[in-house]
């Protein structure tokens, strides 16, 4: 969901484990040459969407990597099977009532619970493995780590 951690738990995860961090979100505004909200006011939805699932796609044929999706890469069906090319999917689960909405104009638009209601069941079948977010982000990172390892995963 919109504002989980999954940014700063990647970014840790990604020091953890010695791997590069990649969050789609940045690489989004990057290549739009904006912020999120103002993509969604300008541009709209459908073509945030494109840029997620273009940046996701060339994100996701690299190594070593640690990436960070926003919370709606479920609402294109196409990202999954991106996603099951080379990864081990996390769904970090935080409670409702925890999850920050400043600027995320979807959390603010639409509300938590309707997202929540669309998008809980598509984590909960996309995901590997689901880790509650109940301790600090370096916590989860780790709980992340002890779960699933480095192996000899490309990728998570």
């Amino acid at each position: 969901m919109p504002g989980c951690g999954k940014s700063t738990v990647g970014s840790i995860l990604a020091q953890i484990t010695g791997r590069s961090f990649s969050d789609i979100d940045k690489l989004i505004e990057e290549a739009a040459g904006k912020d999120i909200t103002k993509i969604f006011s300008e541009d709209g939805e459908e073509k945030f969407r494109f840029l997620e699932t273009q940046i996701l796609g060339e994100e996701i044929k690299k190594n070593e990597l640690v990436i960070a999706t926003g919370g709606g890469v479920v609402t294109k069906p196409e990202n999954l099977g991106l996603m099951r090319q080379n990864s081990i999917i996390v769904f970090l689960k935080r409670e409702l009532e925890e999850l920050a909405t400043n600027g995320r104009p979807l959390s603010l638009k639409k509300g938590i619970q309707t997202l929540a209601k669309q998008r809980l069941p598509l984590y909960e079948e996309w995901s590997d493995h689901i880790i509650s977010v109940e301790a600090t982000p370096q916590q989860t990172a780790k709980q992340i780590y002890n779960k699933i390892g480095v192996k000899n995963e490309n990728r998570f």
